[in-house]
């Protein structure tokens, strides 16, 4: 497979080139650039399957790379910098990444990832999320997956998550419910820090959409649409002083 590798810093375009040499071996780098114009050009002459793009660089952004190939026939495996709210960004709009300075097992895995996938088009419903999520400071855009669609999601139209197995089924505004492949504590993780309390172990809500505590049979909470959900007895201290906090 053929490889461009587009990032400002030359430290960072030689030590991912030697990296991809060394623990990447069947994938032959056929270019470098140092920016976006550059980078397109590149892309253009040489036809690559996996492209390695910088986020920040001083003529543009490595979207602006992903724009300019509507049409994409290559793989694109970003490039940041370890900053722990992008890291949160990428997440929310479930698109690939590594971080800088490049973990050589990171790099294998990204590259592995890109090999087996037959998906070379990051959606415009992704991109769309990570740049509003990048350029606005915050966290307010999600891509959630089912079986059949990708959306994007406003975190404040999620009312509350439950967990069922190995999949977390989204309770939307507008009696709206997405079911995806990815379990409940994973969302409990990518949501800290945010409105949200995992009240139980199968039920995390949105402090927002809360509308009272029930005292009665063990205690509950009463979201603002009617559900009623079960407060594991060590949790109902944690939800009262992440009320107060509110």
């Amino acid at each position: 497979m053929r490889a461009v590798i587009v990032d400002d810093e030359i430290s960072l375009r030689e030590s991912t080139n030697t990296l991809l040499s060394i623990y990447c071996p069947d994938i032959e780098v056929v270019g470098l650039a140092s920016g976006v114009k550059e980078g397109i050009q590149l892309i253009k002459e040489t036809a690559p399957d996996i492209a390695f793009l910088d986020i920040e660089m001083p003529d543009g952004l490595g979207f602006d790379i992903v724009h300019a190939f509507p049409q994409r026939n290559f793989s694109v495996i970003f490039v940041t910098g370890h900053n722990e709210y992008a890291v949160k960004a990428f997440k929310f709009s479930a698109i690939d990444y590594i971080l800088k300075p490049i973990d050589p097992d990171d790099l294998e895995r990204a590259v592995n990832k890109a090999k087996e996938s037959h998906e070379k088009t990051i959606s415009g419903i992704q991109l769309k999320a990570l740049e509003q999520n990048l350029e606005q400071k915050k966290l307010s855009k999600i891509v959630l997956k089912d079986s059949e669609k990708v959306y994007l999601v406003d975190t404040g139209e999620i009312i509350r998550c439950e967990s069922s197995d190995n999949y977390t089924k989204f309770f939307l505004t507008e009696d709206r419910t997405i079911l995806v492949s990815t379990t409940l504590k994973e969302y409990e993780n990518l949501f800290s820090g945010q409105y949200f309390f995992r009240c139980h172990q199968s039920h995390l809500i949105n402090l927002i959409y809360f509308d009272h505590y029930d005292k009665r049979e063990g205690g509950s909470v009463v979201m603002k649409n009617g559900d009623i959900l079960p407060v594991s007895v060590r949790k109902k201290d944690q939800l009262m002083k992440a009320l107060q906090e509110l």
